[in-house]
């Protein structure tokens, strides 16, 4: 779903904050930074995973229970602390572009927001209030003629859009994070500014890559169906 700041200042009042997400990156306004590589530690790894429906996306969790290897986490890329995963999540549109960050005015078909909390903090929720609590990865994602075979493997949203009291679905087969990164990780935009639902924090180093990954129309609509209930308009 396409969020609008404006939006969110509308209805929410606690997101009228000063440092509000998404926004439209101006390309012509950035800086340039040398920042060192990104690292993602463990995000070849395959984990027991989920996909939870949260009233506003579809978020994929990794179980704990049993888990023996460290969560993946990432460092570097000018972050200056160790960023542990959390969940990643989705935005649609109802139509072909569902994207919440726009650069230079474009939208994109739709965006994955891979989110982190700073360890220092000691856990998700004591890192919360921090300016420098969160650190969310935003992925735009456009389409192709192809399948993505990663998004294959999560194709059972269909699955959790029934209200139950258990709104979940364990995957089938496990995606590694990699799986889900643009093969370009060296160009992005970097900005500060605030988680795009529930409370808005004002807490979030956001990384956005100028280079998207790519999905069939086949497999956005099939998303599109499960998380709105109805195909896109063309």
């Amino acid at each position: 779903m396409l969020t609008d700041s404006k939006m969110w200042r509308e209805h929410e009042s606690f997101c009228g904050g000063e440092h509000q997400s998404p926004i439209n990156i101006d390309s012509s306004k950035a800086g340039v930074t040398n920042y060192p590589k990104f690292c993602f530690h463990n995000y070849d790894l395959v984990f027991p995973e989920r996909l939870e429906k949260n009233g506003h996306t579809v978020e994929l969790k990794i179980e704990e229970q049993g888990l023996h290897a460290e969560l993946p986490f990432i460092t570097g890329g000018g972050l200056t602390d160790r960023y542990n995963f959390v969940q990643l999540h989705f935005h649609w549109g109802r139509q072909l572009f569902g994207s919440e960050h726009t650069i230079d005015r474009k939208e994109y078909a739709g965006e994955l927001h891979i989110v982190h909390y700073n360890t220092k903090y000691g856990n998700f929720i004591d890192a919360i209030p921090q300016e420098d609590g969160l650190a969310a990865l935003g992925i735009l994602i456009k389409l192709t003629d192809r399948d993505n075979l990663a998004f294959r493997h999560l194709e059972q949203f269909e699955n959790i859009i029934d209200p139950s009291p258990v709104n979940s679905d364990v995957l089938h087969f496990s995606v590694p994070l990699v799986a889900l990164l643009p093969h370009d990780t060296d160009s992005f935009y970097r900005y500060n500014g605030s988680l795009t639902s529930g409370d808005c924090n004002e807490d979030v180093i956001w990384t956005v890559f100028d280079t998207p990954i790519a999905i069939s129309e086949r497999q956005i609509t099939r998303q599109v169906i499960s998380s709105h209930g109805q195909p896109p308009r063309k």
